[in-house]
């Protein structure tokens, strides 16, 4: 299901937890916390350029306690990727935060029931995995949730089939460089604490071309079709 296809380059900046990991975090996710400072200085950056969207996975609870009033601030907007049976938990958001955000004017998008590699799940599990999550995130958001993020960028042609057919509108991955603006398949740039400034303008300055973009083309055609 693809909707008003336009082939326009652009530029999913996509975050994870504000602020010094947590204690309670999962073992490895210390490199995808960035300090508020740094998320702030990268929306001055793409603040009014309508080719930059922002994007957060996991739920954490720093998306309504940080990244909420620095985009509130400059009149911008995200999307939230929830993972279901994270809502609630001591360090992801509440219903009523989720409920909060979307009234803020922020999109809530599906993560998925658990943060599973969708690869490594079956068909049948990964449709229950994925319209019970949607349910559960709707009824948290008061809101039709239509957006799906691939946990740990992790998909191949089956998981992909099973997300058109549960009727997602957007499937965003981790694949990084541009996206096409209105395409089902999307793209993101996740930042990470390595990153700085002058890298985030890079990526929004020097899009792949010649050889490195024939191999990114190949590398995207390979994964999307792989079993």
């Amino acid at each position: 299901m693809v909707c008003n296809e336009v082939r326009d380059a652009i530029y999913i900046l996509n975050f994870h937890g504000l602020g010094a990991m947590p204690g309670w975090a999962p073992e490895g996710e210390e490199p995808y916390w960035i300090s508020l400072d740094f998320f702030c200085r990268i929306l001055d950056l793409v603040r009014g350029r309508a080719d930059v969207s922002i994007t957060f996975d996991d739920g954490n609870r720093t998306d309504y306690t940080l990244a909420l009033p620095a985009l509130k601030e400059r009149g911008m907007t995200a999307q939230f990727f929830v993972v279901a049976d994270r809502i609630g938990r001591h360090g992801y958001l509440s219903g009523p935060e989720i409920r909060a955000l979307a009234e803020a004017g922020m999109a809530i998008g599906n993560h998925g029931f658990r943060h599973h590699r969708w690869t490594e799940i079956d068909s049948a599990t990964l449709v229950r995995e994925l319209t019970s999550a949607r349910d559960q995130i709707g009824r948290a958001a008061g809101t039709r949730v239509c957006n799906a993020a691939c946990p740990f960028g992790s998909y191949n042609r089956r998981v992909l089939k099973v997300l058109r057919a549960c009727g997602f509108r957007r499937v965003y991955t981790s694949d990084r460089g541009p996206a096409a603006s209105g395409a089902w398949f999307q793209p993101r740039n996740t930042i990470t604490r390595e990153a700085d400034v002058p890298d985030i303008q890079g990526i929004l300055d020097r899009p792949p071309a010649g050889t490195r973009k024939m191999w990114r083309d190949l590398k995207l055609f390979v994964k999307r079709w792989r079993n």
